[in-house]
């Protein structure tokens, strides 16, 4: 479940925040919140993968590196996400706009990891036979299959886009380095 959600959580987190920062710190949240449901009705046996998959924590280092590579794909999915579509649509409302998108992300994916988690738990059932060959279900490949291709197609774009950039700037045109502000006033807050 979690590969499946965390794609979700980062594709619209990329998509309505244009700031690459933002839309992966928005995923964070929702994303450990479907780990831990799983978690839990793993522990409570009621996955196909048996509950010393995810208990005694010593035992089940695996699961939680598993986990930890999944939100991994997941951020960059957003982050890049939030990139191409920054370059590629420009924002009339500014730092307005930003703080706007965020709260919509914030709230759209806080509504989906609440859908995902009824889901999962009306879904869960205890199960007498559990997998015994160690395989994710089909739900978790197709997730991180989704995340990897995704990362592969957004990364092509975002270093396409760079060069572009580079291209379309005229030669000596380079942007000079700031000077720091020298006067006799310190900066206020600082």
């Amino acid at each position: 479940m979690t590969p499946l959600a965390g794609f979700v959580i980062a594709v619209i987190a990329g998509w309505i925040v244009r700031d690459p920062r933002r839309a992966a710190a928005i995923v964070v949240v929702p994303y450990l919140a479907v780990v831990a449901v799983q978690t839990w009705a793993l522990a409570d046996g009621r996955g196909v993968s048996p509950p010393d998959t995810v208990w005694p924590v010593k035992q089940a280092i695996g699961y939680y590196v598993v986990q930890v590579i999944i939100l991994a794909l997941a951020l960059g999915v957003a982050a890049l996400l939030a990139a191409v579509r920054a370059r590629r649509v420009a924002s009339p409302d500014g730092a307005a706009g930003i703080d706007r998108r965020t709260a919509i992300a914030v709230v759209v994916d806080a509504v989906l990891t609440i859908a995902f988690i009824v889901g999962a738990l009306l879904d869960s059932a205890p199960v007498r036979h559990h997998s015994t060959q160690g395989s994710p279900p089909v739900q978790g490949l197709l997730g991180i299959g989704a995340c990897i291709v995704s990362l592969i197609v957004l990364s092509v774009l975002t270093i396409r886009g760079r060069r572009a950039v580079a291209r379309a700037k005229p030669a000596g045109s380079a942007v000079p380095a700031r000077r720091p502000q020298v006067t006799g006033q310190p900066r206020h807050g600082h």
